[in-house]
């Protein structure tokens, strides 16, 4: 079946759209593989400034993340060692595949980025607003309308009834929600 660790033969890797691939498989398995068993050492590393042995008073505090850092450096050999059987020229993304991912990722990262410094309800208006805009297709004016009716309804939801605050910035601040 395509999409398995180890095609079997007949299945074409090449996408159906026939344009090249921007990212092999194999090479992205082997980098998403070391990445993950670089984690695991630098977890299991960071553990190692605290007991990592099991005492009279039970584990230690480095006793349960040194073993999650050893099990992903495992995760991470294993998925190596396995990615040894995809074939060279399986196809992971075209430029315009990853194209499409890098559309809501950079999005969604400066959402991220945004609630950091102008709390929650803001840079989430502006997200929905932009998303309806530029991959749903919608107008400006029903876009930014939606994103403000959304900020409206979860602040009228979180901080309002349920009493749980989200985030809030210099906006807030400015308009006395605090």
């Amino acid at each position: 079946m395509a999409g398995s660790a180890i095609d079997p033969p007949g299945v074409s890797p090449r996408p159906a759209t026939g344009r090249p691939p921007f990212v092999r498989r194999r090479t992205f398995e082997i980098g998403t593989a070391v990445t993950v068993a670089a984690f695991g050492v630098l977890i299991s590393s960071a553990s190692l400034a605290h007991d990592i042995a099991w005492t009279a008073a039970g584990p230690g505090a480095g006793y349960f993340p040194f073993r999650v850092g050893v099990l992903l450096v495992l995760a991470g050999a294993a998925s190596v060692f396995q990615s040894r059987g995809v074939r060279t020229d399986a196809v992971f993304a075209t430029r315009q595949e990853l194209r499409r991912t890098l559309d809501v990722f950079w999005p969604t990262a400066a959402l991220a980025a945004a609630t950091l410094v102008l709390g929650s309800y803001v840079p989430s208006g502006l997200f929905l607003a932009w998303m309806m805009r530029r991959h749903g297709g919608y107008g400006w004016l029903p876009s930014a309308a939606f994103g403000a009716a959304a900020v409206c309804a979860f602040y009228t939801v979180f901080d309002l009834w349920f009493r749980v605050p989200l985030a809030k910035g210099p906006v807030e601040a400015a308009l006395g929600l605090y």
